[in-house]
């Protein structure tokens, strides 16, 4: 079994390995739940993305484009303020041939070019996914889905954000009821 500061290591991000440790360490967690945080560390680093904890996030929001998966009603409920709002899949299609990247399934129907106008032109630019965050330990997810597009649309600075909008809220950290740009009228 690889240790979270292993997986972390793989992905170059030693210190924040540390942290994580040291932090699951203080809070005496369980092994299972390190298990879990361990399968997360591992599924970023392979898939090319950085986690980012809501705390972290909450404290420079500004310096991220945050984007909600979660379903088009699900906002009714709440966003993190100035998320953005483009819903995808549970998890990935392929198409007809069976080929990957069924843009049109994983998108449930959704123009591509729309997504990359919430992203941006700066394929840099730091970009947060959040779904509820009950696909945290699964291996996909909405969130992941739309990491997994904008990493292949080549956006290099992608996050996900560790518990999604069920950690955020748990943590009472600040919640807009305003509706997002999809769904104004």
């Amino acid at each position: 079994m690889v240790s979270s500061l292993e997986s972390a290591k793989l992905k170059g991000d030693e210190n924040k390995a540390k942290e994580a440790q040291n932090k699951l360490q203080t809070l005496s967690i369980d092994e299972k739940l390190s298990q879990d945080a361990t399968a997360i560390l591992q599924r970023a680093g392979q898939n090319g993305y950085t986690i980012i904890l809501p705390d972290e996030l909450a404290q420079d929001m500004e310096s991220y484009t945050i984007i909600a998966t979660l379903p088009r009603g699900v906002y009714n409920l709440g966003l993190i303020p100035n998320a953005k709002h483009f819903e995808f899949a549970l998890s990935p299609s392929l198409n007809d041939n069976g080929s990957e990247w069924n843009w049109e399934a994983d998108s449930l129907s959704r123009k591509q070019d729309e997504f990359i106008a919430l992203l941006g032109k700066d394929k840099d630019s730091k970009i947060v996914f959040y779904d509820s965050g009950e696909y945290g330990l699964s291996p996909m997810g909405s969130a992941v889905i739309g990491i997994m597009w904008a990493k292949k649309l080549g956006y290099n600075n992608v996050y996900y954000l560790v518990g999604g909008f069920n950690a955020w809220k748990d943590l009472k950290l600040p919640i807009s009821t305003e509706a997002p740009h999809c769904c104004q009228m």
